[in-house]
Formats: structure tokens, sequence, C-alpha cells
């Protein structure tokens, strides 16, 4: 049987622990286009880099995979060089990728105020036939509140103060996301959110990426929401520095 697109994320992503990427076949040889600003493009960038890891530490749990028609994206529990946090974005032509994005994150490996971990929670998606409308919602929560500031729509996006976080730095309710939002404006280290590049779903999950800047540093933001009976209910992240152009072996941009 045929791999689905998401089940090649995942296997391309697991092919590091086992070291294994090669011989699956599912990266292009020539034309693979990388926009991790820290790895040249083209497969043997990435054959160098896996050379460099600690492979005695390293592995990798894939833990939420999903597919939006040519991609694949999986959220992802790793050691490389050392505890993080990932998204991975794969775009397949003719059955392998040839095209990937991701955002990384250092995973302190510390419960957050409400107990959670950045990885811990829903996994599987459900609502297939509202992926459209659920990636709608997603990108106008982005957009209106978080870009625009238009904190009065709260409520077009969640029941009540319900919302179970997993950001590290915040605990559960829609009330404690405002308030450390303010906390940190008031503290000079706002996170500010100015463009949307890609929104990505399947069923009642939506990855939305964002380009902005977070405690005095240009970032990027890659969200992950869950969407029940079109409200938000839970919400992951993983944010990354984005490197100045001369420091990045690529220029094929980080979105």
């Amino acid at each position: 049987m045929e791999l689905t697109n998401r089940d090649k994320a995942e296997a391309i992503q697991n092919s590091i622990e086992t070291e294994t990427l090669e011989e699956i076949g599912l990266i292009h040889p020539e034309a693979y286009k990388q926009h991790n600003p820290s790895v040249a493009t083209g497969l043997q960038a990435i054959l160098a880099l896996h050379e460099q890891m600690p492979m005695d530490k390293v592995y990798t749990n894939v833990v939420r995979k999903f597919q939006d028609g040519d991609i694949g994206f999986v959220h992802v529990d790793y050691f490389l060089f050392e505890p993080t946090v990932a998204f991975d974005i794969h775009r397949f032509e003719n059955g392998v990728s040839v095209e990937h994005w991701d955002n990384l994150q250092s995973n302190t490996r510390k419960l957050n105020k409400s107990g959670r971990t950045m990885t811990d929670g829903k996994t599987k998606a459900m609502d297939h036939h509202k992926t459209d409308d659920n990636k709608r919602l997603a990108k106008s929560f982005v957009q209106n509140v978080l870009i625009e500031n238009q904190t009065n729509l709260l409520p077009d996006y969640f029941r009540g103060d319900e919302l179970i976080q997993h950001n590290p730095h915040m605990g559960d309710g829609v009330q404690e996301f405002r308030k450390v939002l303010e906390q940190w404006r008031m503290e000079g280290k706002p996170q500010t959110y100015d463009k949307i590049h890609k929104v990505l779903g399947e069923g009642n999950f939506v990855l939305v990426l964002s380009e902005g800047s977070f405690w005095g540093e240009h970032v990027a933001f890659y969200d992950l929401y869950r969407i029940e009976q079109d409200k938000i209910v839970e919400h992951w992240d993983v944010i990354e520095a984005i490197p100045e152009p001369k420091k990045r072996k690529n220029d094929n941009g980080k979105f």
C-alpha cells in the first residue's frame, strides 16, 4: 500500500534516528529546496548535518502527523543536538519530497503553569469535512487578534475562557493568554505578529506559519490549533529566531 503524504513526512523525520534517510528514497536527490536557513539546500547538506549529530543520544518521536494536499507535516519531539520540539513540513511531487520547511525550539522538558508539555494532548484529526472552515477560522484568529490586536473579537474564536495551552510560558485559559501577552508588553519584550505566510490543515487541526518578533528577536511562529465546534480549544507552538541574511546557508527564505 502506498504511503500517504503524512506517513512519508513521518518516515523522513524518523529516518534521522535510524540513519536511513538515503535508503528510504523519499527525498529527491537533486531537486530538494531547503527553507531551514541554517542548512544548505539539497539532500547532501542534510546527510552532512546528520553526520555531526551525537547519534548515541539522537531520537525522533513524531507525535502528530497530518497532510494537506501535496503537503505532509509533522509535530516532533526530538533529540538532535539537544532536546528539541519541531514542526517539519514536506511538499511532495511524484512521491518524493522536493521542498522542506521547519521550525525548531529547545525543549526544557519543564511543565508549564497548567502541568502540560509542549507536545502532549490530542493527536488525531477528526471532522475532515470541516478542514477548509477550520483553516479559515485559525487564519482569521491570527490576522484579527494576533496581528491586528482586535481582542474584542476573542469570543468569536473561543468558548468563554476555555483554552488548553501548551506554550511553555503560559497556563490554560484565554484570560491567562491575554495576561501574559500584556505582561510581556509592559516589560518591553512584546510578542508581535506581522504577517501570515502559510496555513495548513487536516480536519480539526490547523497549522499557521507567521512572521513577527518575540522578546526583541525576528522570529517565525508556527502555531497549531485544535478546533471543536467552530471554536479553538487547544494550542501548541514553536518559535524560532530567523537569522540575518548574511548568516543563512541558503537563499530560499524561511517561508
